[in-house]
Order: C-alpha cells, then sequence, then structure tokens
C-alpha cells in the first residue's frame, strides 16, 4: 500500500512540474565567449603564499606566462580556450601542473589554490626558498633566517646585522628602525630572563628558523587581543624543527694591558618549551673608554659601523673621565611543563656593580642677569648589589579558562661615597668641598594574579581579570659635608649633616576586560582599571656642628596616596587576514591625590579629570606592504612635592615652592609607520615618524635671590607650561644584491624638540634641531672577506632664547671601514678603522680623532674553541667630551685619556643540538610564536 502512495506521488509532482515547465519558453543556452580572464592563488603547505612563482597556461590555442605577485596570485586576462593547463613551477619547490574543462561561458574564472611542496635545493649550500625574505603581521614584523647567511659558529648578534633594518650595538643592544628592542624570547618565551644581550650574544644563529619584531602590550593583551597604552618592542626567535633540541656550553676569558679583566659563563639545555640556563659575566674595565664598554671577546667598532648604537668606539665613552669599574652578574633560569596544563618559570638574577669613578665637567648654566660656569671634579666610589628571583605559573585549567600567577622578590642595597670639587664663577662667584657617605637598603616584595574566561559558544567573547600588590621599603643614612669659599663676598660656610631615610610605598592594581564580538570582524572592547600607590616617607637631618638631631627646616615628614581610575570604551574592526583594522575609542581617566606634610603641617587632596581618545588604524596592501597611524594620549599628574604651597629648604642652594594650582599635563602622540618589502628585488622601504606635544607641562621657574652681596641662592617653583613639542622622523632603504652578497643601506633621521621653561619668571625656549644621513654597505665579494664601508654626517644645532647663554652647534662626519678577512682555514684577522672630523661651538675635542682597532684570532681545540688577540685605539686618538644640554644651559664631561689597550681572549664553545619530536609520535605542532603544543 506504501508503494502505490508513493507512486502517486510521484506521478503527481512530475505532472505538475512538467505542465508548468510547458507553459514557460524555453531557456536559452549560455553562448560560449571568445575570450575569459583566469585567475587564481599559489600557496606552499604550510599555507603561506608562494612570491615570484612562474606560472604557464598552455591549450591549442595559448601559451601565456605569468608570475604571482606579492600575495602570490597571478592573472591571465586574454584566454582563448576554456580547456587548458597550469603549471607552476617555483625554486625550492616540486613542478605542479592542474588540467581542465572549464564552463566555456564565464567570463572569469578563478582556479582553486594550488598547493606546491618543499623541493629544496642546494646552491652554495643555501636552500632557496619562495616565499618573501621579511612579512608584516599584524604588531609583527617577520624575517626569514635561512635567507641571511652567516659563518658557522656565528651567534644571533651576527645575523641580525644581516638584517634589513636592524642595528646591533657591540654592547649587545638591539634598534629595530631606530626603536630600542627591550627584551628578547626564544619560541614565544623567555630565556635568560628576557635579557637581550644574553640572547644574541649566546644562541647560536644556526638553530634560528624566524626573528621577529613584536609590538608587545603585555600577557593580558597577548591571550585577549584587547590593547591598552603603548606598545615595547620585543625580539622573539623561533628555532628550527630539526634543532630545537640541544645544549651548549659557552666559556669565555680575557686580560687586558690597562688592568682589564673580563671572563664569562653559559650553559644552556633547550628541549622544545623547556629551556635551562646558567649565565654569568664578570668584567673590569677602566672607566670612560670610548669603544670599551662591548661584551666578553669582542672588537670594539667593528660591529657598530662609527658609532651608530650602544656604546661604541668614535663615540662618546660613558660619563666619566677614569677609574675602573667592576660587574659581576651570574644568573639562573627554568622553564619548563608540568603535564598539558602547567607551565612553570623561575629565575634568579645577582647584579654587583663597584664603580670606582673620576669625572671632570665644565657647565654654562645661565639666568636673566648672567652666566654661571662651573668647573667640576669628583671621586666617587659606589657599589651596589641586587638580589631578584622571581616565578610565574601558568595553569590552563581547560579551553575555556586560563590562570596566571607571577610573585617576584627583590633586595637592592648600596654604599656610596664621594669627593667633590666645584669652582664656580661669572654671575655665581664661589667654591665648594663636598664629602658624602651613604648607605641604603631596599627590599621589594610583588605578585600578579591574572585570570581568563572564553565562552566557548562564541570564543571571540572573553573575560580577564588581572591584580597586583606590591610593597617596597627603603632605609638610609646619608653623611655629607660642604665647606663653602665665598671668595670674601660673605664669611665662609660649612654645614655638616647627617640624613636618615625611611620610605614605604604600597602599590594595588586591578584591571578588568571584557570584549563582545559583534561579528566576525568587529568587537566592542571595555577596560577598566584601578590603580592606588601610598607613600609614608620620612627624611630627617640632624646638624653635627651644632650636635642637634633634628633641623626641622632641612626635614620632611609626609604620606599621601595616588589613586587613579582609567575606564575605555574601544570599537575594534578587523583581523590578522583583512587587508586592513582599526580601533576607535575614549578613555576617561580620574585621579585623586591626597596627602599630608607633617614637617610642615600642610595637607593636600588634589582631583583631576581628562578625556583621553584612542585611534589605531592599520593597512595591509600585502604579506610585506602596510602602513599604520597610532595616536595616543597620556595624562601625567604632578607629584605631591610639586603641589606644595610652603618652601623646602632642605637643599639650602636650590629651595623648593609648590604650586597647589598645578594641572594635569597632557601628551598627545601620534606614530606613524610605513614599511615595504619587495621580494623580487630585495628591496627594503621604511619610514617611521612620530609627533607629540605637551598642555599644561610641568615644568620649573628657577628665580634667582641674592642672599648677600655676590653671593646667590636658587628658587625653584613649579608652573604648567605650554609650547614643548618634540618630531622625529627617521627611513631606511635597504637592497641585496649578487644573492646578498653586497648589501646597500641608505639612512637617516631628522629630529625638531622644543624644550620650554622660566627663568626668573620669564619664558624661554631650548630649540633643537638634528639631522643624521648614513650610507653603509656591507660587501661579501668571497668567502673569506668581508668588507664594511661607512659614511655619516649627524648635525646638531641647540638655540636659547636666552641672551647670555650660548647656542650649541655641532657638525659631525665620520668615515669608517670595518671587517673581517679569514685565512689558513682557521684564521680571521679583523679590522675596525674611524675617523672623525668634528667642528663644534663647545670644547668637543682637541683634533679630529682617527681611530683603529684590530683582531687577530684562530680557532684552537679541534674547532671548540678561539684564541684572540685584541688592539683598541692604536694610535690613542679617541678622547671625546660628552656634551649634554637642558634649557638653561649645557655640560661637557671628559673621557678617560687612556684608551689605547691590548687584551688577549680564551673561548671554548661546546653545542650539539638535534630535532623536537611529537608526543606518542605525533605530528609536530607550533604556534605562530615558534611555541611547541603539547
Amino acid at each position: 500500500m506504501k508503494k502505490l502512495l508513493f507512486l502517486f506521488a510521484a506521478i503527481m509532482i512530475s505532472g505538475i512540474f512538467g505542465s508548468r515547465a510547458q507553459q514557460r519558453p524555453a531557456a536559452t543556452p549560455a553562448q560560449p565567449i571568445p575570450l575569459r580572464q583566469v585567475s587564481g592563488i599559489v600557496k606552499d603547505s604550510t599555507d603561506e603564499a608562494v612570491i615570484g612563482a612562474i606560472v604557464t597556461l598552455t591549450s591549442r590555442a595559448d601559451t601565456l606566462k605569468a608570475s604571482t605577485n606579492a600575495d602570490g596570485i597571478y592573472v591571465f586576462k586574454a584566454v582563448k580556450s576554456w580547456e587548458f593547463t597550469v603549471s607552476v613551477t617555483s625554486m625550492g619547490y616540486r613542478t605542479k601542473a592542474v588540467k581542465g574543462k572549464y564552463n566555456d561561458a564565464t567570463p572569469r574564472l578563478t582556479m582553486d589554490p594550488i598547493i606546491l611542496r618543499n623541493e629544496a635545493k642546494l646552491l652554495n649550500e643555501i636552500a632557496i626558498n619562495g616565499t618573501p625574505s621579511i612579512t608584516y603581521k599584524t604588531d609583527t614584523v617577520e624575517y626569514r633566517a635561512s635567507d641571511y647567511v652567516v659563518r658557522a659558529g656565528a651567534t644571533v648578534d651576527e645575523l641580525l646585522k644581516k638584517m634589513e633594518g636592524m642595528e646591533v650595538g657591540n654592547d649587545g643592544s638591539v634598534t629595530y628602525n631606530g626603536q630600542s628592542i627591550g627584551k628578547a624570547r626564544l619560541n614565544g618565551k623567555d630565556i635568560y630572563g628576557g635579557d637581550v644581550a644574553s640572547v644574541i650574544q649566546n644562541l647560536p644563529a644556526e638553530i634560528i628558523e624566524k626573528a621577529q619584531v613584536v609590538d608587545d602590550y603585555g600577557d593580558v593583551a597577548k591571550r585577549t587581543g584587547v590593547k591598552e597604552g603603548d606598545p615595547s618592542k620585543v625580539l622573539n626567535l623561533t628555532t628550527r624543527v630539526d634543532k630545537s633540541v640541544g645544549n651548549q656550553l659557552r666559556l669565555n676569558g680575557g686580560a687586558g694591558t690597562v688592568d682589564q679583566l673580563e671572563g664569562s659563563v653559559n650553559l644552556t639545555r633547550i628541549n622544545g618549551n623547556q629551556t635551562i640556563t646558567l649565565n654569568g659575566n664578570y668584567f673590569k674595565t677602566p672607566n670612560g673608554i670610548a669603544g670599551g664598554g662591548g661584551g666578553v671577546g669582542r672588537l670594539g667598532g667593528a660591529q657598530n659601523r662609527g658609532g651608530r648604537t650602544g656604546n661604541t668606539f668614535g663615540s662618546p665613552g660613558g660619563n666619566a673621565s677614569g677609574g675602573t669599574n667592576t660587574r659581576l652578574n651570574p644568573a639562573f633560569t627554568f622553564r619548563d611543563s608540568f603535564g598539558k596544563k602547567v607551565e612553570f618559570n623561575a629565575n634568579y638574577f645577582f647584579n654587583y656593580n663597584s664603580n670606582d669613578a673620576v669625572t671632570e665637567t665644565y657647565s654654562e648654566m645661565a639666568s636673566t642677569f648672567g652666566a654661571t660656569y662651573s668647573t667640576r671634579k669628583a671621586i666617587t666610589n659606589n657599589d651596589s648589589r641586587s638580589h631578584n628571583i622571581n616565578f610565574e605559573v601558568e595553569y590552563n585549567i581547560d579551553s575555556a579558562n586560563f590562570m596566571q600567577f607571577r610573585p617576584y622578590i627583590t633586595l637592592n642595597s648600596s654604599d656610596n661615597t664621594g669627593f667633590t670639587t666645584n669652582s664656580q664663577t661669572g654671575r655665581m662667584l664661589q667654591d665648594q668641598v663636598n664629602n658624602n657617605n651613604n648607605n641604603s637598603s631596599t627590599p621589594n616584595v610583588g605578585a600578579t594574579v591574572a585570570y581568563q574566561h572564553v565562552w566557548r559558544s562564541k570564543p571571540s567573547r572573553s573575560f580577564s581579570i588581572e591584580a597586583t600588590a606590591s610593597s617596597q621599603k627603603n632605609e638610609g643614612t646619608t653623611y655629607q659635608r660642604v665647606d663653602f669659599d665665598y671668595k670674601g663676598l660673605r664669611p665662609d660656610s660649612t654645614y655638616n649633616y647627617r640624613t636618615t631615610t625611611d620610605n614605604h610605598q604600597n602599590s594595588y592594581r586591578t584591571s578588568l576586560t571584557f570584549a563582545e564580538p559583534l561579528t566576525k570582524l568587529a568587537r566592542l572592547e571595555f577596560n577598566s582599571n584601578v590603580e592606588r600607590r601610598s607613600y609614608d616617607n620620612a627624611r630627617l637631618t640632624g646638624d653635627l656642628i651644632k650636635g642637634t638631631n633634628r633641623v626641622d627646616s632641612l626635614s620632611n615628614i609626609y604620606e599621601y596616596s595616588f589613586t587613579q581610575y582609567r575606564n575605555s570604551l574601544n570599537y575594534r574592526y578587523g583581523n590578522n587576514a583583512g587587508t586592513y583594522n582599526f580601533s576607535l575609542g575614549l578613555t576617561a581617566v580620574n585621579t585623586s591625590l591626597v596627602g599630608t606634610k607633617a614637617s610642615l603641617g600642610t595637607s593636600t587632596d588634589q582631583k583631576y579629570f581628562k578625556i583621553i581618545p584612542i585611534a589605531r588604524f592599520q593597512l595591509k596592501f600585502s604579506r610585506s606592504h602596510q602602513l599604520s597611524v597610532n595616536y595616543n594620549g597620556r595624562a601625567s599628574e604632578p607629584s605631591f612635592d610639586q603641589i606644595q604651597p610652603v618652601r623646602d629648604v632642605s637643599n639650602p642652594n636650590s629651595v623648593i615652592v609648590g604650586n597647589p594650582d598645578l594641572k594635569v599635563a597632557f601628551t598627545h602622540t601620534i606614530f606613524g609607520q610605513y614599511s615595504n618589502y619587495i621580494a623580487n628585488s630585495k628591496l627594503n622601504l621604511s619610514l617611521n615618524a612620530n609627533s607629540s606635544f605637551i598642555e599644561d607641562q610641568v615644568t620649573t621657574n628657577v628665580v634667582e635671590k641674592i642672599t648677600s652681596p655676590g653671593v646667590f641662592r636658587n628658587e625653584v617653583r613649579y608652573i604648567n607650561l605650554g609650547g614643548s613639542y618634540q618630531h622625529n622622523a627617521d627611513y631606511l632603504i635597504a637592497k641585496q644584491l649578487n644573492d646578498r652578497r653586497i648589501s646597500l643601506s641608505f639612512s637617516g633621521s631628522v629630529n625638531n624638540n622644543n624644550r620650554t621653561s622660566q627663568t626668573d619668571s620669564k619664558t624661554q625656549t631650548a630649540t633643537t634641531w638634528g639631522f643624521k644621513e648614513n650610507f653603509g654597505p656591507r660587501l661579501n665579494p668571497t668567502t673569506w672577506l668581508e668588507i664594511n664601508p661607512y659614511v655619516s654626517y649627524d648635525f646638531n644645532k641647540t638655540n636659547y632664547t636666552l641672551p647670555t647663554l650660548r647656542d650649541i652647534k655641532t657638525n659631525t662626519t665620520a668615515l669608517s671601514l670595518d671587517g673581517n678577512v679569514y685565512f689558513l682555514k682557521t684564521w680571521q684577522f679583523g679590522y675596525a678603522l674611524s675617523k672623525n672630523f668634528i667642528h663644534s661651538t663647545t670644547n668637543n675635542v682637541a683634533g679630529n680623532p682617527f681611530v683603529i682597532n684590530a683582531s687577530l684570532q684562530t680557532r684552537v681545540l679541534k674547532n671548540r674553541g678561539t684564541l684572540q688577540l685584541r688592539a683598541f685605539d692604536i694610535l690613542n686618538e679617541n678622547n671625546f667630551i660628552n656634551v649634554t644640554s637642558n634649557g638653561n644651559g649645557f655640560t661637557e664631561t671628559k673621557t678617560n685619556p687612556n684608551s689605547r689597550y691590548f687584551m688577549v681572549n680564551l673561548g671554548v664553545y661546546l653545542q650539539k643540538w638535534t630535532g623536537a619530536q611529537g608526543r606518542g609520535g605525533q605530528q609536530i605542532r607550533r604556534r605562530g610564536d615558534g611555541s611547541f603544543v603539547n
């Protein structure tokens, strides 16, 4: 019966549709077209676009060729046949062909993605790959390490020097397009405590797969995507899969002719996400030697191209004229996973610094009545010690919940002594002799707890909370004796004080973040942040001459608290795969500064409110071409001392008078960045621009008071002033030629800043202009020769509106040449020559120094070690004077004249690396930062 009913229904339905079909006119079939457009995309097995692949379309009527663009896309615009074959060839990949018949009436045919498989071909031991060397992602710039050739045994710092836009100082500092990198990671995790120099000077270049420069907004933003505040630059290195497990031992020691000693030990164990490191350095070096502040066994200047970054040769050598600096800094770090849910990280650092310094300075400081000229000589001994212990526990509760706990303990102590003479002429005529002795200790304890929840039904919806608490105590005692010689203008005087300090600070911070998706690409973000800092400070000063334990006018007892509420609402559109993304929002800032000053019987209750806009925009033309513009506003409240309406005479020569009517300063900052890497031409273009100006900047009004004929005292008052701004721009044009054996780099910067202040209640400005142009090719014509010429022109000018103060103008043309010659299989000769032509209105140098550094190195211990002789400043001409300026004048500091010295170093390097393996034979899975998925 069921079969009969089914048959009857089928007949009725066919009859109905058949009758309707008979009522409609017959459809006209689509007619074939003579020409059509065929397009598609070529990717590799990792879903990355293949750039520059050759695509060939063949048929009975066509033979067409094209190449893929920066996004891996190819287009044929006039294809005659609808039956054709598309074949793709690219170095490093297997050739692939796709054949088929397609609709002959479709004017635009979009092919399915063509996936290429790797087939590495070695040319001079270099693996060829079709993807670009540099790619841009949201908040990340990524370099493929295999495209930059370094010699066997090289460390990461030598690899970074080959990368466009990277500048590496001899002290281990790194800048990217002029911006300093503050932390380093391996596979997304801190190693060596995040110390940049330790990471790049110890890890071998051969294990690196990618180098990433990341705009880091903190741990919460990393997990939630909600960004708050300004990012910091972080260098993240990812390891090759076949070299992600290994052990390394590096030992180095040396001695020099000017009482130098240096040594280092590095023991590293890496196994995927697990890292264990033991690291230590010891330095004993003369103070104030230009170019002497490098790492163990490194030739000052050869890596810095005439003083580009860091404490380099051919540049000033620090704010000291002599003496000895001794540093010891051992460190231990441990990171591992316990099961699939818990990650643990522990770090211990100890730093000891003993600095016996001799400093000679000359300064000119002006008021509206005239200039004061000071010649100062100081002999100081500063010993400091610090212990830092911190832990990090990450608990992945489940796929929707995450928790993190980060406690820390720091113990700092110091002992300092000093003897200073200061002779002042001009407007102020007096001599001072200052003896002081100080000791202090500062324990600090704190912890941070963070929790995040995501909704499984809607992963883009998330909630997170982070809470931080810390407590710090500072105790110290200072003995100070000052003798004044007023040159007969008034009776000489002597101060002899003992000052004890007892300061306590407690800090608390809580942050709540909620993100709600509106569409696939848009979401709304809310952040609420409460921060409170409370202070209980006491400084008691006794007069040892009069025998009094406390001098009220020189003592200061106060307590206060600062509370800040920040509430942000932000609309964000876009994702990592989109062409553009942007965010717009507002932040409301409400602050409260409440306190009492027991020593003066005053109280303060200040409240401020400010609305800060949020704006970020990023446009990605392709994976290697992007433009971004960010706006940021920041409110800065005055400090407690700045708003006290009474006189603070704890320093008799510089009396401080606060201003209870001070307003909150507000800084507007706009930052723009343009980056374009043209893969086929190996051309990199980069431009950064930054502009900021300050509303109601809290600055000083220095008023000169006459205490007796010829004797003056400064009174410092705080005021709000506008007119301060800063504009900076830097650019880079880098071109690689001849399979990267030739690298051309042309870079420069323009800086303009304007600082306003008052002198004797009259507004004056200091306007500074700076221009620097650099051209620095790197040439490797053969495997045994490296030649790196470099030329730069640096112009700096500071103009003061105060007529009693002379302007400063300095022009420096620097020529340098550095490199290496490799010979007899195991020998290496390094050279670094620099000639500076300096023209300055200050006493910068007596002549134009010509600095020559050189090294001779050979491999020993069956290529497991090196023996090195280094010579620094062979002509003994590297003697500069450092010049620093402020709104009221400038200061010159002499460097150590004993800049010629020699050093002998012995290094031993043992290492073994193997590949990572998945658990239980499973395929290895990694995240974008290189970390391994358990």
